[in-house]
């Protein structure tokens, strides 16, 4: 048995209603979006250093993982952080672009 130093208790309505609260809060939107950004949850591992593979790999479990948390508790809302993600993108790249020009 590995020790741990977290715990949380396995109680499966009190997880999925811990994410909805999360989901609820645009700050935790936004982190869970860069977590999920930041582990390629949704891209490919694949690198031409076997290590770096294995690492990427790592990170990409941990952001699926994510995901199927957040898709359980509330089905749909993976493709509504992609959705805000796009969003925040295009707004970003508009006000960026505006800058070039002046």
């Amino acid at each position: 048995m590995s020790v741990s130093f977290f715990f949380v208790n396995p109680d499966e309505e009190q997880e999925k209603q811990d994410f909805l609260g999360a989901l609820a809060n645009e700050n935790t939107r936004r982190v869970f979006r860069l977590l999920l950004s930041v582990s390629n949850a949704l891209g490919p591992s694949y690198s031409q250093e076997r290590h770096s593979t294995e690492y990427n790999e790592g990170l990409r479990a941990v952001g699926l993982w994510l995901a199927a948390k957040i898709e359980k508790a509330a089905p749909g809302q993976i493709a509504a952080l992609m959705r805000e993600s796009a969003d925040d993108y295009a707004a970003f790249h508009a006000v960026n672009m505006g800058k070039k020009h002046d």
